[in-house]
């Protein structure tokens, strides 16, 4: 199915249910960016806890984690239940996400910790370390 189609779904859907165990990464990313709202059980390994992650760190209010973030099996089917029949939680939680979604693609602090992490490792770094240390050496 073409990709589009996908994107027509979320639009249409009143909540999107993250997998279990293995969540969604891109799939997460573009119901976030469309504001709508995703149930998730984060599992126990990394491919289940990509949803929890971007949950927790685009700066949403904790109410709309709670509302998203199940703990359990039955919670993540009472959450479900909940924003598929509460109007009213659903436009908060969807407006939260819609506020807070331009902080999954524009982070300044995760583009400054990807640099400090190349600076580390850059070879130049390395070898103009190490040039420094013969010109001390000659002297």
């Amino acid at each position: 199915q073409p990709h589009h189609r996908l994107l027509a779904l979320y639009r249409e859907a009143t909540i999107v249910l993250d997998s279990y165990p293995a969540g969604g990464d891109t799939t997460t990313r573009e119901v976030i960016e469309m504001g709508k709202p995703l149930v998730t059980l984060p599992a126990r390994l990394l491919g289940g806890r990509w949803t929890l992650g971007y949950l927790s760190n685009i700066g949403l209010k904790e109410s709309t984690k709670q509302a998203l973030i199940a703990s359990s099996p039955g919670e993540y089917i009472d959450f479900a239940v909940r924003l598929g029949t509460n109007d009213t939680l659903r436009e908060e939680v969807e407006a939260d996400l819609r506020s807070c979604s331009s902080n999954l693609f524009e982070r300044k602090e995760a583009v400054v910790a990807w640099q400090n992490m190349f600076l580390e490792i850059s070879p130049y770094k390395q070898c103009q370390g190490f040039q420094e240390e013969e010109d001390r050496d000659e002297l």
